[in-house]
């Protein structure tokens, strides 16, 4: 098997497998961008090994022992491909899913900071790649707790987005940029209230050009019944058009649902 299939198995694993069984962690998720191969290499073979061991390993909930492998791997990919590839970005986030895996969200926090830098340089703006590495980056750092941090990291990116009128990019929190003109507040399921059910639910929505939601979904997984009265409120909501040189553009962002018993 090749290096690169080796990486989409690694991918396709985690992505099923998920992360753990509390409520709260973030639903698993791994990227393969290798649009490159590397030249003939003493090292492919052992990325290749390292790839099939951690594959064995995760699928048997044994993160401590595919962790240093999946580091290795990292460390390989850095010297098959340089720092700044869309690879390396790719291997720092699986050895940052392992992380979220074991819940040591703080740990995983500078390797999805790498490769969304990485993916800055080396992608579209709208490549779902780089989407997905910075809704990953939000739901972790929401995970930890630091939401400071992440209203600083948002309103960095933010004059950088404000910079471009290209649809479909990930602006983070909606507030940041537009205002809701009507926002319906969740319905609380009774099955929820029973089970004891709370917390905050992210909903990633894209909004079209005309501040319509025209589409909803859970963004950091969390309680499903939840997750789905959210989504159903969301899909209610409207936002003042946003505008970027006086053209209103379709964006994609998250809303807040906070259920309290």
């Amino acid at each position: 098997m090749n290096l690169m299939k080796n990486f989409i198995l690694v991918v396709s694993l985690l992505f099923l497998v998920g992360v753990g069984t509390k409520a709260a962690a973030p639903k698993s998720w791994l990227v393969d961008r290798a649009n490159e191969r590397a030249q003939s290499s003493a090292d492919l073979p052992e990325v290749e090994r390292l790839s099939a061991q951690v594959i064995k390993l995760y699928r048997d909930g044994k993160f401590d022992e595919a962790l240093p492998l999946a580091k290795r791997a990292l460390e390989i990919s850095e010297t098959l491909f340089g720092a700044e590839n869309a690879q390396v970005a790719s291997a720092a986030i699986n050895v940052a899913e392992l992380y979220i895996a074991k819940r040591k969200f703080k740990e995983a926090q500078p390797l999805l900071l790498r490769a969304i830098q990485i993916n800055d340089k080396v992608l579209k703006a709208t490549d779902p790649a780089l989407v997905k590495t910075l809704e990953r980056y939000t739901c972790v750092l929401k995970a930890s707790n630091e939401s400071d941090k992440l209203k600083d990291f948002e309103r960095k990116r933010l004059a950088t987005l404000e910079m471009s009128a290209e649809a479909d990019r990930f602006w983070g929190a909606l507030w940041g940029r537009t205002k809701a003109i009507t926002m319906p507040r969740p319905a609380y399921p009774e099955a929820a209230k029973k089970a004891g059910a709370s917390g905050t639910i992210l909903i990633k929505v894209t909004l079209d050009e005309e501040g319509k939601v025209v589409k909803a979904e859970s963004m950091c997984g969390g309680n499903p019944l939840l997750a789905k009265a959210a989504e159903e409120a969301a899909l209610q909501a409207r936002f003042a058009p946003v505008l970027v040189n006086a053209a209103a553009i379709r964006i994609v962002g998250y809303v807040p649902y906070i259920f309290v018993r």
